[in-house]
């Protein structure tokens, strides 16, 4: 929840219209739409809860809305709101676009609106015409030394890095704003020799990290490039800190054995404010839902970018280098099942990338590189007929990561479910593999968890680090780690509404209703292997080992579900795009989650990674670029 944002819908923002406008909207010969004259209230489901408005009409326009009620994350959601609710009053027009990054904020405004209006006995259809004839196609043309495809992580770091460098700099942001990337909502980066670390004694190295990541990479990743984006980590992160971002040290929650993660206090416009006004302090300019289309390429350097606004403008940037960063491949489902199979991903983070920037670099002559995977399931497991997910999903949803059982479409195990307990983040690259997976458990299990928290139903076992850390009655309190799931028996009925839960008297019938045509058999193995203590099948810790003996019993369908994505285009250790010859593309750099070099999968098993890396290597991207633009 924003607290910041509830502080300001509490005190009421409301939106007046501009008669000026309003006046030649009517001249334009559309005709006048009656009303009943009134204050109209209606509510509507947006992004992280209910959006209530009121709107006040005349007998012949809408005169005011006000937002009653809304948690839009700030920044973004609230910003899109606002827009939209002035555009409606000055123009008279429910025909207004979602705002980009913020469609769900957008639509549930809207359909607000469109309730409404036919509460005030008009028919929203003809307020859904477009108010102004088609505008002439147009176009904007510019020019600079770096453009930088993508306001997140990367983008941001390497505008400041380039600008600090002499370099003059272009940002194009496919959103309404730098609030749209994961960075700007993430729980944190990894870094490396920062002045926090050195306050809070924590004596990590870049060798001991650099050596952890790069073990576990397991030599599939561009090495050097690694230890690149490490070794500027650190000054990465205290250049933030300078630049007014309230940065902390957050604990090992996961029993790494060090700690390397940082947390920022900000989250959304608050936190990525302040890159973007480092970099418009240098004279950058940032141009805002404007999506990057086609590299421009002359004589086989990449020299600027074609890109279009959301009104449909053509932008062209002539620039000497670009930087593509638009954060892997999260909205496109198409490719995704290209890359995984026929299988649903839920996507938790920035849906906006959409694999635009990949497409774009091998368009030019660029190439994959080999590492595909998902950053996924941290705090619970997902389902599409759930609905969007949030911290405040169908707590039946979080047995996916408790290491219980689970099984295959065909009823079978297929791996060591502790994976998914203790590494929740890079584990889950097994339930990627099957697509669907099913949490299978017993009435004492449902319940002893519902009523005294996993923790404590497994024994308060110590060798469990991430359950010691995130759900034991010691761990500081989190809205992302649920210690007791008091409310998922509550949830159930809709779990079961809704198709993915099922509550039956027997096994044969739970495997019956999901046709998991193995289970009966694979939960009898399993229960001998809970009562001999050993997993002779995986070899999962016997701490995990719960049988699932008395009935009723509980079945949960789950997908993954995705932070990020994991894998891109192939660069070298000055995140230059190479061509299939192995050779850089004169002008072309990626970097963050495009770039496929630095990336393994599965992803690492420190969390925090793939924002540390991303913000590490816009730092080095954006000092190599200024470099290579001052040859020129």
């Amino acid at each position: 929840m924003h607290t910041d944002f509830i502080v300001r819908i509490a005190r009421r923002f409301t939106v007046v219209g501009i008669a000026a406008i309003t006046a030649v909207f009517f001249s334009c010969g559309k005709p006048k739409i009656a009303f009943k004259a009134g204050d109209y209230t209606a509510t509507a489901a947006g992004r992280n809860g209910d959006i209530k408005i009121r709107v006040l009409f005349t007998d012949s326009r809408i005169k005011e809305i006000s937002i009653l009620e809304s948690t839009e994350t700030a920044g973004l959601g609230d910003a899109a709101i606002e827009k939209i609710a002035k555009k409606v009053i000055d123009e008279q027009t429910l025909a207004v676009d979602a705002v980009t990054g913020a469609t769900i904020s957008s639509k549930a405004l809207l359909a607000a609106l469109t309730d409404c209006v036919t509460q005030a006995g008009a028919n929203p259809d003809a307020l859904k015409k477009s108010a102004r004839n088609a505008s002439a196609a147009k176009s904007e043309t510019y020019s600079a030394d770096i453009v930088i495809v993508g306001a997140g992580a990367a983008g941001l770091t390497a505008g400041i890095a380039a600008s600090e460098a002499g370099a003059n700099v272009i940002v194009l942001e496919k959103g309404a704003s730098v609030a749209v990337s994961n960075g700007a909502v993430a729980g944190g980066p990894i870094a490396v020799g920062t002045r926090i670390q050195k306050t809070e004694g924590e004596n990590l190295t870049l060798e001991k990290l650099y050596t952890h990541m790069n073990d576990f990479a397991n030599s599939t990743i561009n090495s050097s490039l690694l230890h690149k984006c490490l070794a500027v980590s650190g000054e990465t992160i205290d250049m933030m800190q300078d630049l007014g971002l309230d940065i902390y040290l957050r604990r090992d929650a996961y029993g790494i054995g060090f700690r390397a993660r940082h947390g920022i206090k900000q989250k959304g416009a608050d936190r990525m404010r302040f890159l973007r006004e480092k970099i418009e302090a240098k004279g950058g300019r940032f141009l805002f839902e404007t999506a990057g289309k086609k590299l421009i390429v002359k004589d086989g350097h990449v020299t600027g970018i074609e890109a279009e606004k959301s009104d449909g403008t053509k932008v062209i940037v002539n620039a000497k280098a670009v930087l593509v960063a638009t954060g892997g491949y999260l909205g496109n489902q198409e490719f995704i099942r290209k890359k995984f199979g026929n299988i649903t991903v839920n996507p938790l983070g920035n849906t906006l990338s959409t694999g635009d920037g990949i497409a774009m670099i091998l368009d030019a002559g660029g190439v994959e590189d080999r590492n595909w995977g998902i950053v996924a399931n941290e705090f619970s497991a997902a389902n599409k007929k759930a609905g969007q997910w949030t911290i405040k999903c169908n707590q039946n949803l979080r047995f996916g990561i408790y290491g219980g059982l689970i099984v295959n479409s065909d009823g079978n195990r297929f791996f060591s479910e502790d994976v998914m307990a203790n590494k929740p983040l890079s584990g889950a690259q097994s339930a990627l593999r099957e697509g669907k997976y099913y949490a299978v458990m017993d009435d004492a299990y449902y319940k002893s968890v519902c009523t005294k928290g996993i923790f404590e139903t497994l024994g308060k076992p110590q060798s469990w680090i991430a359950g010691e850390r995130n759900l034991s009655a010691e761990a500081p309190a989190s809205a992302a780690h649920v210690k007791i799931l008091t409310e998922a028996p509550s949830q159930l009925a809709e779990a079961i509404e809704q198709g993915w839960a099922y509550k039956a008297s027997t096994i044969e019938e739970a495997a019956s209703h999901f046709a998991l045509t193995d289970l009966t058999k694979t939960v009898a193995r399993y229960n001998a292997l809970c009562a001999a203590g050993k997993d002779e099948d995986f070899y999962k810790n016997p701490v995990f080992l719960t049988p699932v003996s008395k009935g009723p019993f509980y079945v949960f369908e789950y997908e993954t579900s995705a932070w990020c994505t994991l894998g891109g285009v192939k660069v070298d250790d000055s995140l230059r795009a190479l061509d299939a010859n192995n050779k850089p593309i004169p002008g072309l750099y990626a970097a963050g989650i495009d770039a496929g070099s630095v990336f393994t999968a599965p992803y690492y098993d420190n969390e925090g990674s793939a924002f540390g890396i991303s913000l590490g290597s816009g730092t080095l991207a954006g000092r190599i670029m200024a470099a290579y633009v001052k040859e020129l």
